[in-house]
């Protein structure tokens, strides 16, 4: 994790110094007054804004504290922006001697330039560290952390990770595997858990991952420990101290928040690759919200004369490890569909933890063709461009579903959700067994890759065109 942590730190340190010499270096150019209207400005100074931006990029890739940003304190940040700085002078003061045009450029200009660039890049540097430290850390976007460990050593791991400043991850729950200490605090974390209750408390609550750091003098089954977590789709990492010759999934040697661990998954995705799925995401939510917005002057008024209630309707799932949101579609059935459910339960066609029902009597006559064209899903682009959906994922469980859940099916929640995925492109309406629907989610997960992910978008629009797989 370490290493993906310092590839996207790097991006947004370079992108944020970059940005800042450029916004410096116009706004001296304008404070200057009539270097912007000379003619020279877009050859002299144009060069050696060239000069500059690949300056700032080499000096960035040099340098040794470049991801140190969230362990500098903010007067430490100031120093190391000022030496930065004064490195870049130096390769514009070369330039010049080179060019022999140093006695071309306006000294005010120049030392305008450097004053705001040091202000400007302290200050987007600073406000980056709050974002991410106090914002970003405590969203649903960061990994939540279950740490594992003693009564003993807990408030020193922690303390230990605090210091480490680390931006992605959130400890956000302890458990103790030597005594029952469930309700207490510690360092501010409260402890949830014990080794009698573990695995049904992660299986309830948000966890992306767990941080197992337990002395080499207390028995455990690690293996069995790993697996058990691996089954539900959690990413383990395991403090090298106790690691053993064990030999399991995909597994990495990572540092994290300062420990040197041994990561284990069932699957561990590139960050690139779920960079450049999340782009997609946003690219695809975008059109799709635009049709949604067409789609809505045609459907609503046929919705709302057909029967009472909302145009939309929205419905609590569960998402990526355990992360509950809401749910958008254009309204189905009728107003009291939840309420009557209970007494349908008897002739459902799944076998397992999903309702289907053929010829719901629930179902409008609209509902039933928006659902025959698929028409109902569109405002789950709304929940794509939020971010608790993807386009392509494993199917969002309700809350009643969840609940029930043994471990191996939280796995499948460990990729967000999906508007579509392989289940809904293998003719869903045949399908009748949850755990077949479980074993095609999970193949999805184990198979992932941006090339699966277009290959079955394409499958879903000739679905949706011709009709198929839905009733």
């Amino acid at each position: 994790m370490k290493r993906e942590n310092e590839r996207v730190t790097n991006w947004l340190t370079i992108l944020i110094e970059l940005i800042s010499m450029i916004a410096a270096f116009y706004l001296s150019a304008y404070i200057r007054g009539g270097i912007i209207q000379s003619g020279y400005f877009n050859n002299l100074y144009s060069n050696a804004l060239i000069v500059l931006i690949f300056s700032c990029i080499l000096i960035h890739n040099i340098d040794s504290n470049k991801n140190n940003i969230f362990k500098r304190g903010y007067f430490e940040e100031l120093i190391h922006i000022f030496k930065n700085q004064g490195k870049l002078g130096l390769i514009l003061l070369a330039y010049m001697f080179m060019v022999q045009q140093g006695s071309s450029y306006s000294r005010v200009f120049l030392t305008i330039f450097f004053v705001l660039n040091v202000l400007v890049n302290y200050v987007l540097l600073s406000y980056l560290k709050i974002f991410m430290l106090v914002y970003y850390k405590k969203s649903t976007g960061s990994r939540k952390v279950m740490l594992i460990t003693t009564s003993r050593n807990a408030s020193k791991i922690i303390r230990r990770i605090r210091r480490e400043n680390e931006w992605q991850i959130y400890v956000t729950m302890i458990a103790l595997w030597d005594e029952n200490r469930i309700g207490e605090r510690i360092e501010g974390i409260e402890v949830v858990a014990d080794q009698e209750n573990l695995f049904e408390v992660v299986k309830r609550n948000v966890v992306d991952e767990v941080f197992i750091n337990i002395p080499r003098s207390i028995k455990i089954d690690l293996e069995a420990l790993v697996l058990e977590f691996e089954k539900m789709g959690i990413i383990v990492h395991l403090n090298l101290d106790i690691f053993g010759n064990i030999k399991l999934k995909e597994k990495r040697i990572n540092e994290l928040a300062g420990h040197n661990v041994v990561t284990f998954s069932t699957k561990l995705f590139d960050e690139k690759h779920a960079f450049l799925k999340r782009a997609i995401d946003i690219l695809g939510a975008f059109a799709g919200c635009i049709v949604l917005a067409i789609l809505t002057l045609f459907l609503a008024p046929a919705i709302i004369l057909e029967s009472e209630g909302p145009v939309f309707f929205k419905q609590t799932r569960v998402g990526k490890n355990g992360r509950k949101f809401k749910i958008y579609k254009f309204r189905s059935m009728y107003k009291d569909a939840e309420q009557r459910k209970k007494d349908l339960m008897a002739q459902n066609e799944m076998n397992g933890l999903m309702f289907k029902m053929t010829d719901d009597p629930r179902i409008t006559k609209v509902g039933k063709f928006i659902r025959k064209t698929s028409l109902d899903e569109f405002p789950q682009f709304v929940n794509v461009l939020f971010g608790d959906m993807s386009l392509v994922g494993t199917r969002p469980p309700t809350e009643d579903e969840f609940l029930q859940y043994e471990g191996v099916h939280k796995r499948r929640l460990m990729l967000k959700p999906g508007l579509t995925g392989l289940w809904q492109v293998s003719g869903r309406s045949d399908i009748t067994d949850f755990e077949e629907v479980v074993r095609m989610d999970l193949e999805y997960i184990d198979n992932w890759s941006i090339k699966l992910d277009v290959k079955l978008i394409a499958k879903t629009v000739g679905i949706v065109v011709f009709g198929r797989g839905a009733r």
